[in-house]
Order: C-alpha cells, then sequence, then structure tokens
C-alpha cells in the first residue's frame, strides 16, 4: 500500500451544484446513445453492420482499420439509426437508436454461453480486445486507445473523485465490489508492472496484494487526474509506456468475466449551478444527453443562456451525448462573448499574449514548467515541448492552463496537435 499524497498546485473546484445525496434518484432510460469520435480522436471504423442493421448490447458495430483487433460495442439494444464520418474517414458519431425486443433475451443468453478464458494472460487480452473493452484504456505519452499487444510498465485505476460534482467512487461500486476487485485482478495479466488503485485516503474499494497496490490522493481538482498519479507514482516515457483505466470500466472488466455479458451501465451525475436538481443518475455509456437531461431542456435552463456539458466544468465539452470517460453531465451559464477574462484590458487582451501570473505557475500538479510550455505549444514547436514534458500530459491535464491564460488558447487542442506530431515521428 503507498502513502497519501495531498496535491497543493492545480485549481479549486466549486462544489456548487453538486448532489447533496449520495442515492441514486432514477433510472434513465435513453432513446440513443451513441460511439463518438472524439473519444478515440482519428479512429477509421471498419463496420460490421449497416444502416439500418439491429444491434443487441455488446454486440461489436465496427473496428479499428489501423489496428483489426480493436472492436468496439454498442452499449444499447436497437437500430443503426446513422454514422456520420468527419475528415479522410474518421469517425464522428455512430448512433444507435434504442428498440427493445424479445431477441434481447436470446442474445443475454448466448452473451452468457460465449467462451472466456481467464486462465492465461493471452486469454484475457484476446477477450477484452473481443469483446469490446480494449478501448476504456488511455495511454501514456500520447494518450490513445493502446495497440492489442502493446504491454504497459505500469496500469493506473483512476478511483477518485475529479470534482464533487461526479459521484462518489464508493457509491458507484457498492454493488460491484466483487467485479471490480476481479476487474482489478484481472488487469495484472496485462502488465508485468504494478497496478495502482488511485483513490480518496478514506475509501477502501479493494484489498491490495502482490502487484495490486493502493495509492491515496486529495487536494485539488488535480488529485483526481491519472497525469498527477502517473507523474507521482510511475512516470511514463516513450521506452516506458503506462496505462490508465477509469473505475467503473474495471467493474465492468470484472462483469464480463463474472457473467459473460457486456456492461454498458454507467452512474452519472446532473450537476452544476445551474442544474434544477443536481442527482446520480443511472443510464448507459454514450446515452442521449437530451433524454438524460429532460427537465433541464424542459425549462429556461436549457435556454440560449446555458451550457450543458458532457464531463466537468473545465475539461467538458459540448455534446449530445455522454463521453466515453466522462462521468458526470454539468449545466452552467454560457461564457459571455468576451470570454472569462473580460476584466483584462490593453494590449495583452488585444494581442492575445501570455501574461505570466503566480496562478499559472501553480496552474499544474506534474513537473512541468507552466509558461514556457504555453510558449512552445502556442508556435507548435514540437520539439521544444517534449523537452519541456509534454509526453506526460494529455487535453485534462492543461485544461487549467486555459482556464487561466490571457491569451485565450485552448492549450488542449495545441498540446494534441503537437503530441500527435511527435507520435507520427515515432512512427
Amino acid at each position: 500500500m503507498m502513502g497519501h499524497t495531498k496535491i497543493k498546485r492545480g485549481l479549486q473546484f466549486s462544489n456548487e451544484g453538486a448532489p447533496v445525496e449520495n442515492l441514486v434518484h432514477e433510472e434513465c432510460c435513453v432513446s440513443t446513445a451513441a460511439l463518438l469520435g472524439a473519444d478515440c480522436p482519428g479512429l477509421r471504423p471498419a463496420l460490421t453492420v449497416a444502416l439500418g442493421d439491429r444491434v443487441t448490447a455488446g454486440q461489436i458495430v465496427f473496428t479499428d482499420r489501423k489496428y483489426p483487433d480493436i472492436a468496439f460495442a454498442t452499449p444499447l439494444s436497437g437500430r443503426v439509426a446513422s454514422i456520420d464520418y468527419g475528415p479522410r474517414r474518421t469517425l464522428s458519431a455512430f448512433v444507435i437508436e434504442a428498440e427493445k425486443s424479445e431477441s434481447d433475451e436470446v442474445a443475454d443468453v448466448l452473451s452468457k454461453t460465449a467462451s472466456i478464458d481467464e486462465t492465461s494472460n493471452e486469454g484475457v487480452r484476446q477477450t477484452l480486445l473481443k469483446r469490446g473493452l480494449w478501448p476504456a484504456f488511455q495511454t501514456r505519452p500520447f494518450g490513445g486507445i493502446p495497440a492489442p499487444d502493446a504491454k504497459p510498465s505500469a496500469i493506473f485505476v483512476n478511483a477518485t473523485q475529479i470534482s464533487p460534482r461526479a459521484p462518489a467512487p464508493w457509491v458507484v461500486l457498492e454493488r460491484r465490489k466483487t467485479e471490480f476487485q476481479q476487474g482489478v485482478e484481472l488487469l495484472t495479466r496485462l502488465t508485468d508492472g504494478p497496478v495502482y488503485v488511485c483513490q480518496a485516503p478514506e475509501d477502501t474499494l479493494c484489498t491490495f496484494s502482490g502487484r495490486v497496490k493502493g495509492a491515496f490522493f486529495s487536494g485539488t481538482r488535480a488529485a483526481g487526474l491519472s497525469g498527477t498519479h502517473i507523474d507521482r507514482l510511475h512516470p511514463a516515457s516513450l521506452d516506458h509506456q503506462v496505462w490508465s483505466i477509469g473505475y467503473q470500466d474495471v467493474a465492468a472488466i470484472g462483469h464480463l468475466f463474472q457473467t459473460g455479458q457486456y456492461l454498458a451501465d454507467r452512474l452519472i451525475s446532473i450537476a452544476g449551478p445551474r442544474a434544477i436538481k443536481p442527482k446520480l443518475v443511472r443510464t448507459c455509456l454514450g446515452g442521449g444527453i437530451r433524454d438524460i437531461c429532460r427537465e433541464e431542456f424542459a425549462s429556461q435552463s436549457g435556454g440560449s443562456t446555458t451550457r450543458i456539458l458532457s464531463g466537468d466544468a473545465l475539461t467538458g465539452r459540448d455534446a449530445a451525448y455522454i463521453g466515453r470517460y466522462h462521468q458526470q453531465i454539468t449545466i452552467m451559464d454560457r461564457p459571455s462573448d468576451k470570454g472569462i477574462w473580460r476584466w483584462l484590458s490593453g494590449p495583452s487582451a488585444a494581442q492575445g499574449v501570455i501574461v505570466p501570473t503566480g496562478a499559472l505557475e501553480q496552474a499544474l500538479a506534474v513537473d512541468v514548467l507552466p509558461v514556457p510550455l504555453m510558449r512552445a505549444l502556442s508556435v507548435g514547436d514540437s520539439e521544444a515541448a517534449e523537452r519541456l514534458g509534454c509526453l506526460a500530459l494529455v487535453e485534462e491535464d492543461v485544461a487549467a492552463l486555459t482556464e487561466l491564460c490571457t491569451s485565450g488558447a485552448d492549450y488542449g487542442a495545441l498540446l494534441r496537435h503537437v503530441l500527435d506530431d511527435l507520435a507520427g515521428d515515432i512512427v
């Protein structure tokens, strides 16, 4: 078991609009759900179904053209409603319209009888690949889905509460403790290194033994970021790839090996300063936000002055569906056209100049110099950004810089451009 790490650097989050009770208020059925290209940038899908085909929850609907062994499963039973593409035939959204029938029961029986090999390391890997759970993993460096044959030097399970508005992990796992425990143990089949379960000091989510190690974090918002955990315990590099995975996905892995069924259920929060009734709801991966937030859309809160995000207030995005890695929907005021820095006037505001401040110097919890990195990202200097430590980061890690910088730049997008450039050089 690791010690307790208190993170002092990084932004503090307001808990305004956080659910007041750790109770699930309702089961929210959605009429549509989607697999989104925003969760796997650059993915070019090889379809295994066609528009209008009927699919059952857990069925593989496409694979990755670059890595055909990586499969993607539908979270919902129904019909393929639309398949939208972005530039160069990359995936934009694969939308399923819910449509239940008696054949779902047959599909459940068939899925339970499907062969699952948990006796060998390769058997576990192939099961995760073929049954659509491989996309749950994200790599450091570069922040993408790992290659099918990749072997990380460590795996990090993020079981922290990234914001006061997100569901508490102990509440989510209350009825899935055995599945979570088995999922954690199965992760040791994918690496020869440690599996870190990162959580709050007061939580006891699983038992630790052998290569399964507990790590406890508290403090600022950065204490909930996988990048912070990795930086403190097992830094990633080009020679030592590290993976991260969310705790609800780990429980889904345990569920698959216990029952043979793909678990798409997710517990999320509807929260934020403009939420009518902050609460926890049970829904599915990629569920339609309009269905989940019916009250907000039916009231003035869903009007032009309100913004409804998939994710938290800092790293969330405007979207019609919940993101693959998001655990909350945030309802907040839409910022004015002048932006966050409307109090700033003069040449700096007009020219988009980076003004070094004490807040920027304390914005990142990882061991990176913020202002030099921001300047390198702003001009697309990949070599300088690499020297300054950008390989340790993904978009969520630099969201605080976007929030605090006077330039108005989106450092997440700038970082992604540099990481893609560096990854291309390696390939």
